[in-house]
């Protein structure tokens, strides 16, 4: 029995944080672990826990909206969409960054 799947997650190419990459996290019950990161405009699959609950992204010290992985099967494809904004507070990642986890892509 495995105790990973594997997740393919997808970023847009918006304009915000192009030359930086987002890496992606996913809260288990024991604490928060590291898949992997993602660049602009890219793919990359990743091994997620069986017992993670959501995963969400990071860049510097800004986190993105968490996406909850209850409905969420081996194999599919999560877009990370990220969005230009002019708030300037939501630019600086308060109280969370431009960037939504979803199912579909923007």
């Amino acid at each position: 029995m495995s105790q990973t799947y594997p997740l393919t997650i997808t970023r847009n190419r918006g304009k915000y944080g192009v030359l930086r990459a987002l890496v992606l996290y996913a809260r288990t019950p024991t604490g928060k672990v590291r898949l992997g990161k993602v660049k602009h405009g890219s793919s990359v699959t990743v091994e997620i826990p069986q017992s993670a609950t959501q995963i969400y992204g990071k860049m510097d010290w800004c986190k993105s909206y968490p996406m909850d992985l209850v409905f969420v099967n081996a194999g599919e494809t999560v877009y990370a969409n990220l969005w230009f904004t002019i708030n300037p507070l939501r630019m600086i990642g308060i109280p969370t960054m431009p960037c939504r986890m979803e199912m579909v892509p923007r």
